[in-house]
């Protein structure tokens, strides 16, 4: 939480810019920073949505920053919370803000794969190739 009842709100997936959630929740915010940011989770993904898991490990997630109100935040929480993810506060490494983050205790699904790079873009070719590897494994 920033002074001012702002909150930075890091998104991952389906409310970046040009995904089906973006305009519903966050058009009209400014952009504070998009890039990569170090932290103590993994994201997977599918086809469809990605999935931020906690990890023992520190591992780079691209993200887009928002600064949001309180009444953005209560509807990301209910929006996130139907599908089990929940706001967790981060402060990434080298950075002194704390990022708002909608992660799922995990662990993924079956079909779930490691984004490529900690970025998921939502397009089907990315996880292609990595989803064949998958389903080859189960044999």
């Amino acid at each position: 939480m920033t002074g001012s009842g702002s909150t930075l709100v890091g998104v991952y997936g389906t409310l970046k810019r040009g995904h089906a959630n973006h305009r519903a929740f966050l058009a009209g915010f400014p952009l504070v920073r998009a890039g990569a940011v170090r932290i103590p989770f993994r994201l997977f993904g599918n086809e469809e949505y990605p999935m931020l898991v906690p990890a023992r490990d520190v591992n780079p997630v691209v993200i887009e920053t928002y600064r949001v109100d309180a009444a953005t935040v209560s509807q990301l929480d209910a929006f996130e919370g139907q599908f089990g993810y929940r706001r967790v506060e981060v402060v990434p490494e080298d950075e002194t803000e704390p990022v708002a983050l909608y992660v799922h205790p995990g662990p993924p699904p079956p079909g779930f794969v490691p984004a490529p790079g900690g970025e998921w873009n939502g397009e089907p070719a990315a996880f292609a190739g990595a989803l064949a590897r998958v389903r080859a494994r189960r044999g």
